[in-house]
């Protein structure tokens, strides 16, 4: 029962860790929007010189953008994480429903990860964020097989 509990404290904590990068990367998306918006205006005044409607521009920004947004993963990760707090915290047989949400997790960290890939350094900064989620997640899956 101490080492159950033991465990579940260590999940607790590593929870911590994924809650606060997450946090971080959504900070760092609105930069990354911005990275986007510019190399967007970079390329097209290079195919166009400069003769393409500020408006348009904005068009084609916001769907670069969209496709490469990563606000739905990240509200997801939010919410797997809240579950995954509410299961720890319940406690009881909780190995496989957390192994389950565990692989969620790991498939919206997975394509924050493509989808951060193309924007430069800070796409770096959301990677090397996403990777560390994605050993945290690892981590906690060899941990779930033991809470049954």
């Amino acid at each position: 029962r101490h080492r159950l509990a033991g465990r579940q404290a260590g999940l607790a904590r590593e929870l911590a860790d994924i809650e606060r990068a997450t946090a971080e990367i959504e900070q760092l998306r609105a930069e990354a929007l911005a990275y986007y918006y510019q190399k967007l205006r970079e390329k097209l005044n290079e195919l166009l010189a400069g003769s393409i409607p500020e408006n348009r521009l904005a068009e084609e920004a916001a769907l670069l953008a969209e496709r490469s947004d990563i606000e739905e993963e990240l509200t997801r990760l939010g919410i797997h994480a809240k579950e995954m707090r509410r299961m720890v915290q319940e406690g009881g047989a909780i190995g496989k429903p957390l192994d389950f949400l565990l692989q969620e997790m790991n498939r919206e960290t997975n394509t924050t990860l493509s989808k951060s890939s193309s924007v430069g350094e800070i796409g770096l900064r959301i990677g090397n964020l996403a990777l560390g989620v994605k050993a945290n997640i690892e981590r906690k899956r060899e941990q779930a097989l033991n809470l049954e």
